[in-house]
């Protein structure tokens, strides 16, 4: 009985691990030439991008500030001396990158 209830809680476990990394996936939504809403799951609008250059592009978040600039090679050029992002930040930034990849 042991074994079956740890192997229920285990389960359990392991579809809520899968359903919160399914959650974090964003879609892009066209706004207009070169611009896109950022939409999480729920259809929530995290921010907005737009093509900066052939293969850049800017993250704003929705009531943040300007988070920089992602190269189509992955890199994010942020703004200030000595930038410094939240964890937020940085989740959006992955996310957006693997968004990118679809436009192409």
């Amino acid at each position: 009985m042991k074994k079956a209830l740890a192997l229920i809680c285990l389960y359990l476990f392991f579809m809520g691990f899968v359903s919160i990394s399914q959650a974090d996936e964003v879609t892009l939504k066209p706004l207009g030439e070169g611009k896109w809403a950022i939409l999480d799951s729920g259809g929530q609008e995290l921010g907005t991008l737009a093509r900066v250059d052939e293969g850049a592009y800017s993250i704003l978040p929705t009531g943040g500030q300007y988070l920089g600039i992602v190269i189509s090679s992955g890199d994010l050029k942020l703004t200030g001396r000595h930038p410094v992002i939240s964890p937020f930040e940085a989740q959006l930034y992955l996310d957006v990158f693997e968004a990118i990849k679809t436009l192409k």
